[in-house]
Parts: structure tokens; C-alpha cells; sequence
């Protein structure tokens, strides 16, 4: 998942990773911050110490506590998202966050709005986290 048109045109010309393509799912978010809106941090597993992942959070105690870990390092303010998930506003829609509780060896994260999609990760053992951001429509 990416905000960065710089990285979707490497990711898409196969640099830094030969045969990723893309799943075709989506959800618009906010390139600026504003009222009611949350800043999403992004990680990736550090060298050496972390996973070969990228995680996201919009929970400000989590991107604190995340930022204080050996093993992930902070990499940037990814977007902007409504900050309420307890109940996403009018004009949003809830965007979920699927673990994959490490299963071949590197925990991954998945974030989706489709229960389509949750439901087939499910079954493929994923876990389920809940609502972690509120997209805009």
C-alpha cells in the first residue's frame, strides 16, 4: 500500500521488487491534514532487526509506540484519514486491518474495505484487527 506516485511507478516497472503486481483494491485518502483527520504513519521491519513489511497506523499511541521499537523504523507521513473509527463520519467508510499472525515467516498486514475480501483472508487464517482508519467516499 502506497501513497507515493514515485513508488507506485517503481513498484509497477518491478524495482525494488521483481513480480509484485497489484491486487486492484483501493481507498482514497487525504494528501493534506485537516480538521478531524488523523496523520497515518508508516513503517517498514528495520535491517537486520525487523520484518520484510510495511505497517500503518492512524492511532496516535500506536505510531508513538511503534517509533520506539528496534525492529520497525518510521519512514513518513503516509496520508491523512478521518480520525474517528469508533464511527466513521457520514462521508467516509471504515477501512479494516487483517494480521497474518506471521505465517511464512514475515507478519503482514492487509487493509481492505470490501468484506468480500476480508472474508477470503479469513479463511486463509488472517486475523481480523477491526476498523483502523475511516476512508473518504
Amino acid at each position: 500500500m502506497t501513497a507515493f506516485t514515485d513508488e507506485e511507478a517503481k513498484l509497477d516497472a518491478g524495482t525494488p521488487i521483481a513480480g509484485w503486481t497489484r491486487t486492484a483494491e483501493s481507498f482514497p485518502a487525504y494528501s493534506a491534514n485537516g480538521a478531524g483527520l488523523s496523520t497515518v504513519c508508516r513503517f517498514f521491519g528495520t535491517p537486520g532487526l525487523g520484518v520484510n513489511s510495511h505497517f500503518y497506523t492512524a492511532f496516535d499511541f500506536e505510531c508513538a509506540a511503534v517509533k520506539q521499537l528496534a525492529g520497525w523504523t518510521f519512514e513518513a507521513n503516509a496520508f491523512y484519514i478521518a480520525a474517528d473509527v469508533a464511527q466513521c463520519p457520514a462521508s467516509t467508510r471504515p477501512v479494516y486491518r487483517l494480521y497474518n499472525n506471521g505465517m511464512g515467516g514475515d507478519p503482514n498486514h492487509r487493509y481492505t474495505t470490501r468484506w468480500p475480501v476480508i472474508s477470503d483472508m479469513q479463511a486463509d487464517g488472517w486475523v481480523l484487527e477491526g476498523v483502523v482508519f475511516c476512508a473518504p467516499l
